[in-house]
């Protein structure tokens, strides 16, 4: 297989305790998280995925799961998101049609330019070709993108829609809980309800919030309560606070 030094460089690390079975798992979002499993297999009925949903609600922990589960079943995979800076030319998007997998965040910072665009709809087209699953997250629905070349704005339309929502007050409760009890951390009401009310209410940024919390505790030494919780928000950038 071929591929350059600056692509394998680009692919984000591989995180272990990222899974499709840890994302949170809701009445709001199940048949979404069961269409997105369906898609792992080879019987799968498109090799096209758009995820697309609102700023926070988890596609970039799911592009990061996706990626997890392909390379646990000896499957080759390249992925990056346009966020990353490290990309400076559209020749990164050659020679990947031969891989099992691409995932492609945020599809929606795509550079305004003919070049890139073509570049996106050549690699789609080769992939398509053979067997290769590709998957875009996006904020927008693809009809919404700011593209240039309409062949690739029709082909992203009309690739397989996968919307993400945005959970409900109470299952952001729910999504606490769980993803705190697996860490092994117990917090009461009180303490949960302080944090909905108090920082960012994304789902992504709560989750990660946990993770601050159960490090700080650890460093503290002290029983997670709202008071903790307050000393770390001092400490911490204001990116994530409501």
């Amino acid at each position: 297989m071929n591929r350059s030094p600056d692509q394998l460089s680009l692919n984000i690390q591989l995180d272990d305790t990222v899974s499709l079975e840890k994302f949170i798992h809701c009445e709001t979002n199940k048949n979404s998280l069961e269409f997105i499993k369906g898609t792992l297999s080879n019987e799968s009925i498109s090799n096209l995925f758009y995820i697309w949903g609102s700023e926070g609600v988890g596609k970039s922990y799911l592009a990061r799961a996706l990626n997890r589960e392909f390379i646990c079943e000896d499957k080759q995979t390249f992925h990056f998101s346009f966020k990353d800076s490290r990309i400076s030319s559209f020749e990164i998007f050659q020679n990947l049609g031969s891989l099992d997998a691409l995932l492609i965040e945020d599809i929606d910072f795509l550079p305004k330019e003919k070049e890139w665009e073509l570049a996106i709809f050549s690699m789609i087209n080769e992939a398509l070709e053979g067997s290769t699953k590709i998957y875009f997250t996006s904020k927008i629905v693809a009809k919404e993108l700011d593209l240039e070349l309409e062949d690739l704005k029709s082909r992203l339309s009309y690739s397989t829609a996968i919307e993400i929502p945005e959970i409900s007050q109470e299952e952001k409760i729910e999504a606490l809980t769980q993803s705190s009890e697996r860490r092994g951390i117990f917090l009461d009401t009180k303490t949960i309800q302080f944090i909905i009310n108090n920082t960012s209410r994304s789902l992504s940024d709560l989750l990660r919030l946990i993770d601050e919390i159960d490090s700080f505790s650890l460093k503290k030494k002290k029983k997670v309560t709202p008071s903790l919780i307050r000393e770390l928000l001092k400490v911490r950038p204001d990116n994530l606070h409501r």
